[in-house]
């Protein structure tokens, strides 16, 4: 059966990733079992302690790799944005550390989206983490739907939409620095100092979006940076 080298290129990185994570179990499964050990002396407690923060990195670093590979199933369908958001809310709140608010603002008659669910949510999931990374204690972001103006045609994949719908993410960070601009979507590329800063979610939110048909842009204001998904409501392709 001849398989398409892209297709291969999938099937290659969710395996690995599959058999990765069977791997890093083992650890975390004898570690568990070791760290439970009262005659181990304080020292070596603190290693191991460490070994597993190291090998659940690994987990979350095979996870997030494989939003790169193609899903093997997808369903396309009609999204209500604003419902999409709302549900998602406990999620960006839990990566809204040192009091960081999340604010959504969605405009009213939002067109549906024409999007496979899975990928929207991994690709929003990305850009509100970055967002909530980047923003300082007692910060906010900021996200907003809307509709917005159809992108230059040779910036999207899709033709003919009804609607272009903008889905801004904001945070109140230190920006991006101009020379910087054109890595940030490159993997593994990271700005912050964060320790176990992985540089893979701006590269993931990336190639999500463009399998939905879309673009994704950026731009530094006066006090942060704003990452712009725009996404067609529905198209001829699908």
């Amino acid at each position: 059966m001849h398989i398409e080298q892209s297709d291969f290129h999938d099937q290659l990185m969710r395996g690995l990733a599959h058999k990765m994570n069977n791997i890093l179990s083992l650890f975390h499964g004898y570690l568990g079992l070791l760290l439970e050990d009262k005659k181990l002396d304080r020292e070596t407690l603190e290693g191991l302690a460490r070994i597993r923060e190291g090998a659940s990195a690994a987990s979350e670093l095979m996870d997030r790799t494989k939003a790169f590979a193609k899903p093997s199933s997808t369903v396309w369908r009609e999204i209500d944005l604003n419902d999409f958001l709302r549900q998602m809310t406990p999620a960006f709140e839990s990566y809204a550390e040192r009091d960081v608010k999340i604010e959504i603002t969605c405009a009213e008659d939002l067109p549906k989206l024409w999007a496979d669910a899975a990928r929207l949510r991994t690709a929003i999931t990305e850009l509100v983490r970055n967002a909530c990374e980047a923003s300082p204690a007692n910060g906010s972001v900021k996200i907003d739907a809307h509709v917005d103006e159809r992108p230059r045609k040779e910036s999207a994949k899709t033709t003919q939409p009804i609607t272009w719908i903008s889905l801004t993410i904001t945070d109140e960070g230190q920006g991006i620095a101009p020379e910087l601009s054109k890595k940030i979507f490159q993997p593994f590329y990271s700005t912050k100092q964060k320790r176990n800063a992985m540089g893979l979610g701006l590269s993931v939110a990336l190639g999500l979006v463009k399998q939905l048909g879309g673009v994704i842009r950026h731009k530094n204001k006066k006090k942060g940076t704003t990452f712009q998904m725009l996404l067609p409501s529905r198209s001829e392709r699908f």
